[in-house]
């Protein structure tokens, strides 16, 4: 039911007398919840017994029921009064109120970027089936089950299928906990199972393939592909690290914990073969406080930071020239590094550390500090690209 149908329809406050309470206020008004009209009376036992004439009793009355009638023609409703009014915030302020408290929490960007992109989508949907102004309290669970089926015909991926009905529980949570919203009705949504990664591993051949072509055409792209490989770190960490970050002394780079993808800072290890290709750039970087990749075809060191779709594109455009298949991604070098050091012997405990891939009870002990034993481990028995 949208909102845009709820008016404030109304029969006027009148004044009606009766043998056993005397004279009160009668008026008939749409429950915004129900969209059904209701009958409202207002008692006026002791306004009247100040009067000592039915005269003065009933125009008395009848300046509460003209009192009702303006406030009424002014957009007041006396539900809003009996009932929390926080329930009838139009859904599209909702939004703009949870983007707001999530802001004030200090969420780390990116996770502020991803609300505000599940919710724009819901947003959108809102609007296209006319219910963005329904009242936050008459969303109802039919709606939720008409966004998620709007979602399945979108044929998305059920990761991103799954991250949609995830942003709608966090916000509709949010709302319930805050008085917003009685019952939050994605809470039991069923998410979709799992899809099997359409990654695979590259193989050696190919790595070097990989290589030689970006040594020729794009070299920083080869640094790229070799951080992602060696250092076990992911193509958006990449695009935000700065030259200040990188420590050739010491053979490793520090992410940020705003910069890291669970939001705990750590040391990705630079290899001896990173090491060589890393000293001319560094030496080229107009400053510390520049990115290591900037914008720009040769991606060299900016102010501007790259954006990570723009290694997706220089990686989809050697795949086609190289012939290689649609399943061998940017990150599948992540997977075979992983792979091939612990075929290289490096333990097992060392590489989840270097992967940030252990538990978050496993993380709290091991990534929240440098650890120099596990960098000089993987320094010393990195395999060749």
């Amino acid at each position: 039911m949208s909102t845009e149908n709820i008016t404030i329809d109304f029969l006027p406050a009148v004044v009606v007398e009766s043998k056993s309470i005397g004279f009160y206020v009668e008026y008939f008004i749409v429950n915004p919840m129900t969209g059904k009209r209701e009958r409202k009376r207002v008692r006026l036992q002791r306004l009247c017994k100040k009067y000592h004439t039915k005269q003065r009793q009933r125009m008395a009355a009848q300046k509460v029921a003209d009192e009702i009638n303006k406030k009424i023609a002014g957009g007041w409703s006396p539900f809003y009064e009996q009932e929390n009014s926080r329930l009838y915030t139009p859904l599209n302020e909702l939004q703009k109120i949870f983007l707001t408290a999530k802001t004030n929490e200090g969420l780390r960007p990116s996770t502020l970027k991803c609300y505000t992109s599940q919710t724009n989508i819901f947003m959108k949907w809102c609007r296209t089936v006319g219910i963005d102004r329904k009242f936050s309290g008459c969303f109802q669970r039919i709606d939720a089950v008409k966004f998620t089926d709007y979602m399945l015909a979108k044929r998305n991926s059920h990761r991103t299928y799954n991250n949609s009905v995830k942003a709608m529980r966090v916000m509709f949570g949010w709302a319930v906990e805050h008085c917003y919203c009685k019952e939050n009705h994605f809470a039991n949504i069923k998410l979709l199972a799992k899809e099997k990664k359409r990654r695979t591993v590259i193989d050696h051949k190919n790595r070097s393939r990989i290589a030689s072509y970006f040594r020729s055409t794009r070299p920083q792209m080869e640094i790229v592909c070799k951080l992602v490989y060696y250092s076990a770190m992911r193509p958006a960490e990449i695009a935000k690290i700065k030259i200040s970050n990188v420590s050739i002394k010491h053979r490793y780079i520090y992410i940020p914990d705003e910069v890291a993808k669970n939001g705990k800072a750590r040391y990705a290890t630079l290899t001896q073969d990173l090491i060589d290709l890393l000293i001319p750039v560094l030496d080229k970087a107009p400053s510390q406080d520049c990115y290591l990749f900037g914008q720009g075809k040769d991606m060299m060191p900016g102010k501007k930071m790259i954006q990570k779709t723009y290694f997706s594109k220089v990686w989809m455009q050697m795949r086609k020239e190289l012939a290689l298949p649609d399943t061998m991604q940017l990150y599948s070098l992540r997977d075979s590094g992983l792979i091939d050091m612990l075929h290289a012997g490096i333990d097992q405990l060392s590489v989840r550390q270097h992967a940030d891939h252990s538990s978050l009870a496993m993380q709290d002990i091991y990534t929240s500090h440098y650890d120099a034993n596990l960098n000089d481990t993987i320094y010393n028995n990195a395999p060749e690209f």
